[in-house]
C-alpha cells in the first residue's frame, strides 16, 4: 500500500524510536539491521532530516536521533514526509483519472476506507509502532 521509500522511512524511524534516549545511531547500523540499501537509506534520512523528523550529527561519534519524542510523531506525518506520499489518494484500481466526476467502480466504497486509513495513521504514533515492532536480533560480526 505504501511506497518502498515510505516503508523504509517507517522502519528506520521505528528503529530509532527503539534506541535508548540520547543514543546516536549510525546509518550503517540502521541499514545493516533493517537490510536497507545504504544509498537509499541516506536519501531517506536526509529527507527526514529536512522534514524535521530526525536530527543528524556529523563526525566520528555522529549519527541520527529522533527530532522529538516518538509519542509526538504520527504515522501520517512520516508518510507525508515521503516524496511519493499519495498512498490513499490514488485510485484503488489504478486508474489515472479517478475522482468524484470520473469515479472507478470502487471509488465511493474506497472513499470510506481511505478516510478510516487516514484516521488510523493520524492516531497512531511512532511510539505505538516501536512498541509493537518485532525485536530484531543483532548480527554478530562474521556471521551470515
Amino acid at each position: 500500500m505504501f511506497s518502498r521509500s515510505a516503508g523504509y522511512a517507517m522502519q528506520a524511524l521505528t528503529y530509532l524510536a527503539a534506541q535508548p534516549s540520547g543514543k546516536l545511531t549510525g546509518a550503517r547500523e540502521i541499514a545493516d539491521s533493517l537490510q536497507i540499501p545504504m544509498p537509499f537509506l541516506w536519501k531517506i534520512l536526509r529527507n527526514l532530516s529536512h522534514k524535521r523528523l530526525v536530527r543528524s550529527f556529523k563526525g566520528v561519534r555522529g549519527g541520527y536521533e529522533l527530532a522529538r519524542s516518538a509519542e509526538k510523531i504520527s504515522v501520517s506525518e512520516i508518510l507525508a514526509a515521503s516524496p511519493d506520499a499519495k498512498h490513499t489518494q490514488t485510485c484503488v484500481v489504478g486508474l489515472d483519472q479517478c475522482d468524484d466526476r470520473n469515479p472507478c467502480p470502487l471509488h465511493t466504497s474506497w472513499a470510506g476506507v481511505r478516510s478510516q486509513i487516514d484516521e488510523l495513521m493520524k492516531n497512531t504514533s511512532l511510539a505505538d509502532m516501536a512498541h509493537t515492532a518485532p525485536k530484531r536480533k543483532r548480527k554478530r560480526a562474521g556471521t551470515p
